[in-house]
């Protein structure tokens, strides 16, 4: 596949996600929209059922109902849909980020726009005539209908009822397959409907069954407070278990779990790309070195950065392991302090990181090395490196080994000095950073020029500040490591200094047995301890090792025993499999077995949050280098286009949601009114005042509203705990690593659930306060008939 192959398919898996991703809050303003569509034509349906019945009654046929009601819902339809395209042009334009936007042309989108402007006129239509169509009784019985309505039987909606659930858990069972609404074979991805009306279909399965409790419900609450002297709250409990259907109820629950959804899936998706872009950089800042090798004082110019908490050296390679070759990717790290500055979710292991960062630690074995005085500036003594035999004069250079406790090393070269043995004084500057200890001694004479070669340190100091000169005596066990090592090698520590020989072949006939390399090092003795390692599934089951075992990994040309202390998901900065090693034993383990010392190819920073700017700036500037910034990642992911159309679309379904179910407790708030206005007449005859009707009112809508708004707060909840993390995917049509997790932005959730059963109740007050003068108009009228 070629480069362009590869771009055009990242494009068009970008627009599959982009456009899923649309499809959902588009889907919850239709249902909603639609619902509040078909609450309304019943209301209306409703409150007309009287004249109905009594145009009937005098001989109107049902298609002349239906004529009528046609001709008033075209006059309402219509202007509508006229005016919703030219609507939502101006809409996109005042959003649009580029470029002019044109919906009201012939071609490309506008012929969409106008097709869905005429299909909703259509179901418009169909939802104010449809009811006029339906068979009915006798006028008697009509109005009977009326004033006592029965609830629709729960046998004759357990079909619609049971078709949703199964839909829904069809849905949500194919989700969880293939983690995605994408689904296809290899590169052949489509957008499933199913999967991408998997949440929609949950919140309003959920909502049509919960609202099987409302009848339960509504008794418990009327045994409830028949117990007290509660008058109008019995009366309001009443009215609401005489209902003739839950559609506000149902409204609200709706408009409340849409809005909730939407606001999950918005907040899911902003925590996913901060942890995505934490995952893909690794710390607050990533320092790359170009060259893959850092300079002696790179450590102390990251020290002294401002804003800069901590700065981590960090190796890595990319290997090939098992018979398949499967690549991946080996890092390093101090796991002593990589729990503060590494950005490893607990969701990628079977444990909190920090507790898998501590079982790194505690399996490495001992510190490698003298310890040096904080103090020490400069490395002062005297070396002698003899060579036996040797063909010709040459020069040996004689370096120091230094390390640090986070795995940092260092290789400084001290003096030049001749095969004749001859004593050479030698004085060093140590890196300006703090706990370094003295590692061992290098010596090389490049190609071979004699049988034996032997390094001689003597009179080793350390110098302060104040030129305070104090003696480091070199102690303990020493070894002589190298490539391809003697067994006769010899290393031996005195009060006199550090003497290691190296013998490195024979003379047969002038000529040399095998020729090795000449170059040597003199390091502290100690155990050969592995080094503890975490993998990847994929990784462990390549090189077919189990918890605790110990396997050999190739690094650099090194072979490096490491031992499987425990399994990630994925590790940060890597796009596949992975093993992270521990970088003080694996920078031990090299210099005591090769005398090695690795180059730094890159640096994990951990920034104060006040002052990461400054210190992005700072870092920025060092010659060489790269930086990576995980608050930019997050930034250039949250600008995405695809995320912010569908971010937008999710904002609009939450705010379309709460203006929708606004409309439909308007209409329903009317229609109770002009339904209740002959019942509140009559009661006020036999005795019940004003005030006690109007509170019975508010506890009914009250009861109802709060029903509703809890329904649906709890089922946005469980849906989009559910179904939001399924429903997140990288801009590659991918699945983020690491796994979205549920987020709730309670704050918006909050105020809309406030809003809409505030609306719902000061609807409620606003009929309430004029009952006292709609009740004596209605008796007026009453008394007119008679």
């Amino acid at each position: 596949m070629t480069t362009i192959d590869r771009l055009i398919d990242r494009i068009s898996r970008a627009d599959l996600a982009g456009r899923s991703a649309l499809a959902t809050p588009l889907l919850l303003i239709v249902v909603l929209g639609g619902y509040a569509l078909v609450l309304i034509a019943a209301l209306l349906h409703e409150d007309r059922r009287a004249q109905t019945a009594l145009l009937r009654a005098r001989g109107a046929a049902r298609r002349q109902l239906a004529g009528l009601a046609a001709r008033e819902a075209t006059l309402v339809v219509v202007p509508a849909a006229l005016l919703g395209p030219l609507l939502a042009g101006g809409a996109l334009r005042q959003v649009a980020a580029d470029g002019p936007v044109d919906l009201g042309g012939a071609v490309g989108g506008g012929r969409w726009v106008w097709a869905a402007a005429l299909a909703t006129a259509l179901g418009c239509l169909a939802a104010m005539v449809a009811p006029t169509l339906r068979g009915a009784g006798t006028y008697v019985a009509d109005l009977a209908a009326r004033s006592r309505p029965d609830r629709v039987t729960t046998v004759s909606r357990a079909g619609l009822d049971l078709a949703l659930v199964a839909f829904a858990a069809l849905a949500w069972v194919q989700l969880r397959r293939y983690s995605s609404p994408l689904a296809g074979v290899g590169n052949d991805l489509g957008v499933d409907p199913l999967l991408v009306a998997a949440p929609t279909l949950g919140v309003l399965a959920g909502a049509v069954v919960a609202l099987r409790l409302l009848p339960p419900a509504t008794r418990f609450a009327e045994r409830f407070v028949d117990r007290r002297p509660w008058t109008a709250t019995i009366f309001g409990m009443w009215q609401a278990g005489r209902r003739p259907h839950a559609g506000p109820v149902l409204l609200l629950a709706l408009a409340v779990g849409g809005s909730t959804l939407a606001w999950s899936l918005v907040a899911t998706g902003e925590r996913s790309q901060v942890d995505q872009a934490d995952h893909r950089i690794g710390a607050d800042l990533r320092l790359v070195e170009r060259t893959g090798v850092a300079p002696v004082d790179r450590a102390a110019a990251l020290a002294a950065l401002p804003g800069v908490d901590r700065a981590l050296p960090a190796w890595r390679d990319d290997i090939r392991v098992g018979r398949d070759d499967r690549q991946a990717t080996v890092l390093g790290l101090d796991t002593a302090q990589a729990a503060e500055v590494a950005k490893l979710s607990d969701r990628l292991a079977d444990r909190p990181a920090r507790e898998l960062f501590a079982r790194l630690t505690a399996a490495r074995g001992p510190a490698l090395g003298l310890p040096l005085p904080a103090d020490a500036r400069s490395l002062t003594g005297t070396v002698l490196t003899p060579v036996d035999q040797a063909v010709a004069p040459h020069r040996i250079t004689v370096s120091v080994l230094l390390t640090r406790a986070d795995g940092l090393a260092y290789r400084l070269r001290v003096a030049s000095t001749g095969s004749d043995g001859r004593a050479t004084a030698f004085r060093v500057d140590l890196p300006a950073v703090a706990g370094l200890r003295l590692a061992g001694f290098e010596a090389d004479g490049g190609d071979v020029a004699g049988t034996a070669y032997a390094l001689k340190v003597r009179d080793l100091r350390t110098v302060g500040p104040d030129a305070r000169s104090t003696t480091l005596p070199l102690t303990g066990r020493w070894r002589v490591a190298a490539a391809e090592s003697a067994k006769s090698s010899t290393a031996t520590a005195d009060e006199a200094g550090l003497t290691a020989t190296h013998p490195v072949g024979f003379l047969d006939g002038g000529r040399y047995a095998y020729q090795p390399a000449s170059r040597f090092a003199v390091v502290p003795d100690g155990p050969e301890t592995a080094v503890p390692a975490v993998m990847t599934p994929a990784v462990r089951a390549a090189l077919n090792v189990r918890p605790g075992e110990t396997v050999q990994l190739t690094l650099s040309g090194v072979s490096l025993p490491v031992r499987l202390v425990g399994e990630v998901t994925a590790l940060p900065a890597t796009a596949g499999d992975g093993v992270l090693i521990d970088l003080p034993a694996a920078t031990d383990w090299l210099i005591r077995n090769s005398g090695t010392v690795r180059a730094v190819p890159e640096w994990w920073l951990r920034t104060d949050p006040a002052a990461h700017a400054e210190a992005t700036r700072a870092a920025a500037a060092l010659p060489g280098t790269t930086l990576l910034d995980r608050r930019q990642a997050a930034a250039v992911a949250a600008d995405d286009p695809y995320w912010q159309g569908a971010r937008t679309g999710l904002l609009a379904a939450a705010l379309g949601s709460v203006l929708l179910a606004l409309v439909g407790l308007v209409v329903d708030v009317w229609a109770t009114a002009r339904h209740r206005i002959g019942e509140f007449s009559v009661l006020h005859t036999l005795g019940a005042s004003p005030r006690l009707l109007a509170r019975a009112l508010l506890a009914e809508q009250t009861f109802l509203a709060g029903i509703g708004v809890g329904v649906g707060l709890l089922l946005g909840a469980v849906v989009g705990a559910t179904m939001a993390p399924l429903v997140i995917l990288t801009p590659a049509a991918g699945r983020p690593v690491p796994a979205p997790a549920f987020a709730l932005a309670w704050t918006p959730i909050g105020w809309t659930v406030a809003g809409l059963l505030l609306a719902a109740l000061a609807g409620s007050a606003a009929m309430a306060a004029g009952l006292r003068q709609r009740v004596a108009a209605a008796r007026l009228h009453t008394g007119g008939d008679r």
